[in-house]
């Protein structure tokens, strides 16, 4: 078996796994078409009539929060990989000893799970359209560069979502650590709050850290906020970033593997 039909076994998997149960899927596409009306009714309340807020209009402020919450929904699932299970349950001393390494394991069960979650991502965005929650890119020409920022957004956020997991090395009960770690990646990233909005000091902090390249880099082409030469700087970035965070992770990842504990198998 070659080593990209041994990837899609684990791939394919997780994106069975996902709409095994039906009913869960549909509480879920449920849950986020709420969500996106909800998103809508609030940030047109917050502006409370205004036009704009620091230059940022009413409708491209409820287009930003219905299309980040739809994107996330695929983003951040509610387990980010197996590994933690795998863990407890001592399969990982047996995927550790496959011809293909467990990080390509892992990672490629997790873009399965991304895959799997993409269609009800679509579902919320083409939901937002409908009601007018949504409104299109302000020019054709910006649809390309958003779909490559957004393509390496989600690179950026499996390879993140996988190298907070390998914390459970360390420690077997990282529910509460994960949770933390969720909340505050769609803080930074502009997934819950436009980065338009944060104080000036935040946003210079946050100019240094990779969360921004996740969600808010594409969302700020998509509505043209970056465009030209800075919109080109910003896409070279998220590849940067991605490097350093591919990096980290191996290097992470080298120190886990003396760190394994298995439980039970």
């Amino acid at each position: 078996m070659s080593r990209w039909a041994a990837l899609r076994a684990p791939a394919r998997a997780a994106f069975r796994s996902t709409w095994v149960y039906r009913v869960d899927v549909v509480t879920a596409v449920l849950g986020l078409l709420l969500q996106v009306w909800l998103l809508s009714v609030v940030w047109r309340s917050v502006y409370g009539g205004a036009d704009r807020i620091r230059g940022i209009g009413v409708d491209q402020a409820v287009s930003y929060a219905v299309l980040a919450g739809s994107i996330q929904v695929a983003l951040m699932p509610w387990q980010f990989s197996s590994l933690n299970d795998r863990v407890r349950s001592g399969q990982v001393g047996v995927d550790m000893t496959r011809p293909v390494g467990l990080i390509p394991q892992v990672l490629a069960q997790n873009i399965g799970t991304f895959l799997a979650q993409l269609p009800m991502a679509t579902i919320g965005i083409v939901w937002a359209i409908a009601i007018g929650a949504l409104s299109l890119p302000p020019a054709a020409a910006v649809v390309v560069p958003w779909l490559v920022a957004t393509a390496l957004g989600v690179v950026l956020a499996l390879l993140m979502n996988l190298l907070m997991s390998l914390a459970c090395f360390w420690s077997l009960e990282i529910g509460g650590y994960l949770m933390l770690y969720r909340l505050g990646s769609a803080l930074l990233s502009g997934a819950l709050i436009p980065l338009w909005f944060m104080p000036g000091w935040v946003a210079t902090v946050l100019d240094w850290l990779p969360f921004r390249a996740q969600m808010f880099t594409p969302l700020a082409i998509y509505f043209g906020q970056v465009s030209g030469v800075r919109m080109w700087l910003a896409i070279l970035a998220q590849l940067g970033w991605i490097v350093v965070v591919g990096a980290l992770l191996l290097v992470v990842w080298r120190r886990a593997e003396r760190k394994v504990v298995v439980l039970g198998g």
